[in-house]
C-alpha cells in the first residue's frame, strides 16, 4: 500500500476537529489562562492588602529599655501609611494625602510585666532593648501574629523611631534623616545585554522571575497537553477496537502521521491562544518593567515546542500502543512527563545562573531540553546574560535527533503493538517487539 498524502490529510483534519470541538478543550483553552490571570491578581492583591492593613493600624508598644539609651525619647511618633492595590477606582480620582498612623509607647520596668500586658491586649507589641544594645545592636520584639509570612517592612516604623532617637543630640536632624533614607535611596545598577549599565528596579526584578516561569510553564504545558491528546486518542481507539477498522483502509504510517499533524495542530492552537492571552494581559506589566520579548525567543520557542511535542508524542504513542487501557497508560505516562517539568525544581538556579553547568546540562539533555532552554533564554532576556548560540543550536539538534529516533521506535511499537489487547507486555516482550521487522 503506497503512502497517501490525501489519507494523511483526512486523518489529520479529523483528529484536529475532533479534539478542538471537545468541551474539555474549549474549557482548557479559555478557562486556564483566565484562572491563572485572576488568581495571580487576587493572590498579589490579598498579600499586599494584608501587609497594608497590618501597617495601617495604630499601635501601642510596650517599651522595656534596660540600656537607658531611650530614657529621654518621646513616647509618640507617627509614620505614613502605605498604599494598597486599587483595581476599581481611577488613579487620578483616588489620589489622596497619605494618612499618618500614630505609634504610641508605654514604658515598662520589666519584660514579664510587659508580656502580661500583651497577653491582656492592652498593648500590641513588646519591644525589649537589652543592656548590651550599644555593643550588640540586638533587639527583641514580641507580638501576637498568626501570619505565616511577614513583610520585611513591618518593623520599619519601630526602626525609624529607634534610629532617630538614638542619634538625637549626636547629629543634626538633616543628617539623621539622610541616615534613615540611606538604605532605601541606594540605586542598584546592573549590566544589560548590550554592555550598558541600567537601573535594576523592583518591577524588572519581579518580571525577571515571572517571565521565565510563565514562558517555561507555557511551553511545558503545551508539550504535555499535545502528548496527552496523542495518548488519549490511541488508547481510546484501541479500547473501542476502532483501530482495527481504520487499518483496513489506511496504513499504520498514514494513521500515525495523520494523528501527529492533527493533534499537533490542536496543541499549537492551544499554546497560540495562551500566548495571545498572556501577551494581552501582561503587555502593560512588561512595558512598565521596561522588558521586551525579542522575536527570536518566540521563533526558537516554537522550534522547541515542535521537537519537544514530537519527542513526547512518540513516547505517548508507544505507551498507548502497548497498554491495555487509558487508565494504565495515563499512570505510566505521568512519570515520564515529569522530566519535562523537573527544570522548575531548579528554577532559582536557572534564574540566578542561566549559564551554570546544571542549566547548560539540562538544556542539552533531550527530555529536559525544551523547558530548560526556554527558562534560560527568558531569564537572560531580563537579566542581560548571554546564551551562547552554539548551545541553542546543539540543544535543538540533539532534541530533533532524539525526536526522530523516538518516532522511529514509537512507530515500530505502534505497528506491532497496537493490536495487543487485554495484557500489557513486560519489558522483555517490548524489546522483542522493537527488534521485529
Amino acid at each position: 500500500m503506497s503512502f497517501s498524502i490525501k489519507k494523511v490529510t483526512t486523518i489529520a483534519r479529523r483528529e484536529y476537529l475532533n479534539t478542538v470541538r471537545r468541551p474539555a478543550f474549549i474549557i482548557t483553552i479559555l478557562l486556564t489562562p483566565a484562572i491563572f490571570f485572576v488568581s495571580g491578581i487576587l493572590s498579589t492583591k490579598s498579600q499586599v492588602d494584608d501587609a497594608v492593613a497590618h501597617l495601617s493600624k495604630a499601635r501601642v508598644v510596650a517599651l522595656v529599655d534596660s540600656s537607658g539609651l531611650y530614657a529621654e525619647a518621646p513616647l509618640t511618633s507617627e509614620y505614613t501609611a502605605p498604599k494598597g492595590i486599587n483595581l476599581t477606582e481611577n488613579k487620578k480620582k483616588s489620589e489622596k494625602p497619605a494618612a499618618k498612623i500614630p505609634l504610641l509607647f508605654r514604658r515598662f520596668e520589666s519584660q514579664s510585666v510587659a508580656l502580661d500586658s500583651l497577653e491582656k491586649g492592652t498593648v500590641n507589641q513588646v519591644l525589649v532593648v537589652g543592656r548590651d544594645f550599644a555593643a550588640s545592636g540586638t533587639l527583641r520584639l514580641y507580638e501576637h501574629d498568626t501570619r505565616v509570612f511577614t513583610n520585611s517592612s513591618d518593623d520599619r516604623p519601630l526602626r525609624v523611631w529607634l534610629t532617630r532617637n538614638l542619634l538625637r543630640g549626636q547629629a543634626d536632624s538633616t543628617s539623621i534623616e539622610n541616615a534613615l533614607r540611606m538604605g532605601r535611596s541606594m540605586d542598584f545598577y546592573t549590566q544589560s545585554r548590550d554592555g550598558a549599565w541600567a537601573l535594576k528596579d523592583d518591577a524588572k526584578e519581579l518580571a525577571g522571575f515571572l517571565l521565565p516561569f510563565a514562558l517555561g510553564f507555557l511551553l511545558a504545558m503545551a508539550i504535555i497537553t499535545g502528548g496527552q491528546y496523542m495518548l488519549q486518542g490511541i488508547s481510546e481507539e484501541k479500547e473501542s477496537r476502532i483501530l482495527e477498522s481504520l487499518l483496513c483502509t489506511v496504513s499504520p504510517d498514514e494513521l500515525l502521521t495523520g494523528k501527529l499533524f492533527g493533534l499537533g495542530g490542536a496543541g499549537l492552537t492551544l499554546v497560540s491562544v495562551w500566548i495571545a492571552a498572556g501577551a494581552f494581559s501582561g503587555a502593560g506589566a512588561l512595558a512598565f518593567a521596561n522588558v521586551t520579548i525579542p522575536p527570536s525567543l518566540i521563533v526558537i520557542g516554537f522550534g522547541y515546542f515542535l521537537f519537544g511535542y514530537l519527542f513526547y508524542s512518540a513516547i505517548m504513542l508507544a505507551i498507548g500502543s502497548i497498554t491495555s487501557n487509558l487508565r494504565e497508560a495515563t499512570q505510566i505516562s505521568g512519570y515520564l512527563t515529569l522530566l519535562n517539568v523537573c527544570p522548575f525544581w531548579m528554577l532559582v538556579k536557572f534564574l540566578n545562573s542561566p549559564n551554570s553547568g546544571l542549566a547548560v546540562g539540562m538544556s542539552l539533555f533531550p527530555p529536559t531540553a525544551a523547558t530548560s532552554m526556554m527558562l534560560r533564554m527568558s531569564a537572560a532576556t531580563v537579566s542581560g546574560a548571554v546564551i551562547p548560540p552554539w548551545q541553542i543550536a546543539t540543544s535543538l539538534t540533539l532534541l530533533a535527533a532524539s525526536a526522530a529516533l523516538m518516532l522511529m521506535l514509537g512507530a515500530r511499537v505502534f505497528r506491532l503493538g497496537m493490536l495487543l489487547y487485554g495484557k500489557t507486555p513486560n519489558l522483555p516482550e517490548i524489546m522483542r517487539i522493537m527488534r521485529q521487522k
